[in-house]
């Protein structure tokens, strides 16, 4: 939490000179900023006004200090803080070489309550040395912390050691803090938590090691713009994302570690302009069991994850590598996601209409994309659109996809299944022309499916078909059934248990056809109801294991058959009409 802001509070400051230079204990000498604007510089770029420039060695350091920009160097040699140290309306430079060591419990804070700046200037030979006045040990002494003040700090070639909190060892509450070529060592938490306002404007060449918290960084989803890669972490570390809401778009880069998810990330515009959340080639997302990225819920958002085939994006359980370790990633009415080159594996958590991916009436475009060791894969529902499905894999996930029957045709080619991988049609209606492809993972069938317009079964396909399963064809709408197998590639109909209810050609039924087709375990009725006035042609069509004849017709119907038969049980080839 942000500290309050403070009425002012002595500062205890024992100044030393320059060892070289002049007496221990001699006061220091401030000295009045420029006023040509190249001396001392606030926290928003420009001049410090109205500040006092010190440049000579303190003693100790403590309490509050306010309109000064204080600079310390090597010579000054090891500079104790033994109490909190506050700055606020002016700045603190720490030049290569310089040392602040810290009694225990003690903190650098930075703008908590006005316009203030840290400058820390090491180098790799030369760094500066924050640490621990005495113990050698995790949270000696709290850390630095830059407040919402403290905007455009600069930490350069640092080392913080024994420092920190559970939560921290440095807090960046403040905009456009750039922090390269440091090292954060034996923190009791976290490295780095960012926090409200805070952001990173560059993050390269830092170390953060031996820390107690696997979370090296812990930053809200607004702040992970600035962590690219090029940093070195203990291993198993990862980045930990805190729940929240990306109201604008913005790019997650790869940091070269795991992001960590344990609870809901929403990419819902704040703005007119849809927000869309953008991941890098490489990236991995760690998801806990309640671990949620959430797009389009209540305003429109995006999610563009494109890899590469050499740096696929990975969407992962950070826990329980297994089926349903995490929910799953869920795109709303309002959501448009486009997926490339990405991996979903070990999720499906939750109840039983949880899926690695789960579509409520978004817009959603998979290209390539990898599903594996899932409780179940792609769930698609409501006026969901499909832009594209292509060249996909599904493995160790027998519930591939879910989806309307309005959407079946939307597969697109060279996806790729396990042999017991299915796609769950859901009961519905087919409303515009489509083709329904043999894509080797069956399709099952789990309740009626209104056929309103032409559609087309294609050669080979399997349908699992449970009991209240029925294909319904020409009821409302004009419409035909196409069913073309082929003596090699025959269409298959069968019952998932027990029987089903068969294909039924209602009046509004155009000229269709049943060609190489083989159907099993149909129920009472005829397993091909026609009724009048339509035309059906049959052309090697078997039933098998059925309860009534292979097909049965209405007075007025048209009905040819050549190689019709009936096998295993069923008692009879046809059902004609009496008193036509």
């Amino acid at each position: 939490m942000k500290l309050p802001r403070l009425a002012a509070l002595a500062l205890s400051v024992t100044a030393c000179t320059k060892p070289e230079a002049a007496t221990p204990g001699q006061d220091s000498k401030p000295e009045t900023a420029p006023a040509d604007g190249n001396g001392p510089h606030s926290a928003a770029g420009g001049p410090t006004q109205g500040v006092q420039r010190v440049t000579e060695c303190p003693r100790t350091l403590g309490g509050s200090e306010s309109q000064i920009d204080r600079v310390i160097s090597k010579d000054c040699g090891p500079v104790t803080v033994v109490e909190d140290y506050r700055v606020d309306n002016g700045s603190l430079t720490l030049e290569a070489g310089a040392t602040l060591q810290f009694k225990d419990g003690a903190a650098l804070i930075v703008g908590g309550s006005d316009t203030a700046k840290l400058i820390v200037s090491g180098t790799p030979q030369e760094p500066v040395t924050l640490t621990s006045a005495s113990d050698k040990a995790p949270g000696a002494w709290r850390g630095v912390e830059l407040w919402d003040k403290a905007a455009r700090s600069q930490i350069t070639g640092a080392v913080i050691e024994f420092a920190g909190t559970e939560e921290r060892a440095l807090l960046v509450a403040a905009a456009e803090v750039a922090l390269a070529d440091t090292t954060i060592r034996e923190a009791k938490g976290p490295a780095i938590r960012i926090e409200g306002a805070g952001s990173l404007a560059s993050f390269a060449g830092n170390t953060l090691r031996k820390l107690g918290s696997k979370a090296a960084i812990v930053a809200p989803p607004t702040a992970l713009v600035g962590i690219a890669g090029g940093n070195r972490y203990d291993g198993g570390a990862v980045i930990q994302v805190e729940p929240g809401d990306l109201g604008a778009s913005t790019t997650w880069p790869n940091p070269g570690v795991p992001l960590r998810i344990n609870a809901e990330v929403r990419v819902d515009a704040t703005g007119p302009e849809r927000a869309v959340l953008s991941l890098s080639p490489g990236t991995e997302l760690q998801f806990g069991p309640e671990g949620r990225l959430s797009i389009g819920g209540s305003a429109e958002g995006g999610l563009q994850a494109r890899g590469t085939g050499e740096a696929p994006i990975t969407f992962t359980a950070g826990d329980r590598r297994e089926a349903g370790g995490w929910s799953g990633l869920r795109v709303w009415a309002r959501g448009d996601v486009t997926l490339e080159h990405a991996a979903f594996e070990f999720a499906g958590g939750g109840d039983e209409s949880s899926a690695a991916l789960v579509v409520e009436d978004g817009a959603v475009s998979l290209r390539e994309v990898t599903f594996r060791s899932n409780r179940a894969g792609v769930a698609v529902r409501g006026q969901a659109t499909l832009r594209a499905f292509a060249d996909n894999r599904f493995a160790a996930t027998p519930r591939a996809i879910d989806l309307p029957a309005n959407l079946v045709g939307a597969l697109g080619e060279g996806n790729a299944f396990d042999s017991d991988a299915r796609i769950v049609v859901a009961p519905g209606a087919v409303t515009a022309k489509a083709t329904w492809a043999a894509h080797g993972a069956p399709l099952e069938l789990v309740g009626a499916v209104q056929v309103g317009a032409e559609l087309t079964l294609e050669a080979g396909l399997r349908v699992l078909a449970g009991p209240e399963a029925v294909l319904e064809v020409g009821g409302d709408t004009p419409a035909a059934l196409l069913a073309r197998g082929t003596a090699d590639a025959p269409i298959e109909l069968r019952a998932t248990a027990g029987v089903w209810r068969g294909i039924k050609l209602y009046g509004k039924t155009t000229a269709s056809t049943l060609q190489h087709v083989l159907l099993t375990q149909t129920g009472a009725e005829p397993a091909v109801w026609v009724d009048a006035p339509v035309e059906l042609r049959l052309d090697n069509v078997t039933c098998s294991q059925c309860k009534a004849a292979v097909v049965g017709w209405q007075c007025g119907a048209s009905v040819s058959q050549s190689a019709v038969l009936a096998t295993d049980g069923t008692p009879a080839i046809d059902a004609r009409p009496q008193g036509c």
